[in-house]
């Protein structure tokens, strides 16, 4: 990212005031300030979280951008079930949660999620769909995934969507091989975008939700769309620190 003075002085001006901030005797611990990206895979949410988590750690951001839980750590073993692959996966996230608003020790002012709370709805909605789980059961999952004890400690949600082809570019990019995947695939890209755009309705009002189109068409960069990340995530934080 080009050399940005002025997101930087403004990141150093709400930095001071939230280290000014003093929390009144028994006031429940407000931090850290979570943040989650979820979307579409090969949408350019896993390059925007390492720009912005190293933007605001070189201003002086205690920072926690916890390993992706989906692709990186969910055991092999639950990946041929997946109604157990995607609640250990939502589990995953909400630990993290947990911990960070929790952790008294080391203070995160800001927490990046990568696929969270938010997500996890949308993988069960296409689960639903696919006949993977039932109605009734639909409806339990997202009710606790979205209760509000743990959303609201969810400050933004950056919902990334790109369409197929632009997925299956990106995908095949630095590849020597372009067989389709399980998710990689022309048939399955506009289902789990359609999942997306199902549970954004569902559940608008529930999330400060701030959508992202980072198809091809739309001409933005990694860099552009950190910027407007950053921006976004300052003009909430200018909000709660007076």
């Amino acid at each position: 990212m080009a050399h940005e003075p002025e997101l930087i002085k403004r990141a150093n001006d709400v930095l001071q005031r939230m280290n000014a901030m003093v929390l009144s005797e028994g006031q429940e611990n407000p931090l850290p300030f979570f943040v989650e990206f979820a979307g579409t895979p090969k949408s350019g949410k896993s390059s925007c979280i390492e720009i912005v988590r190293h933007f605001f750690r070189r201003v002086g951001f205690r920072i926690l951008a916890p390993t992706e839980g989906a692709s990186r750590r969910t055991p092999y073993y639950l990946k041929n079930n997946l109604p157990a692959f995607n609640t250990w996966s939502a589990s995953y996230a909400l630990t993290h949660v947990l911990e960070g608003k929790y952790d008294a020790e080391d203070r995160y002012q800001i927490a990046l999620l990568d696929r969270g709370l938010f997500d996890a709805l949308a993988w069960f909605e296409l689960l639903r769909e696919d006949g993977e789980i039932s109605d009734e059961e639909l409806n339990a999952i997202q009710q606790f995934f979205s209760l509000e004890r743990w959303r609201s400690s969810i400050g933004i949600v950056f919902l990334f969507q790109t369409d197929a082809p632009t997925s299956l570019q990106r995908e095949n990019a630095h590849t020597l091989i372009d067989e389709p995947g399980s998710a990689m695939n022309p048939e399955f890209l506009p289902k789990l975008n359609k999942a997306y755009d199902t549970v954004r309705e569902k559940f608008q009002g529930y999330y400060h939700l701030i959508s992202i189109d980072t198809s091809e068409s739309q001409g933005s960069t990694p860099e552009s769309t950190a910027k407007y990340v950053v921006t976004k995530i300052l003009d909430v934080l200018d909000e709660r620190s007076p």
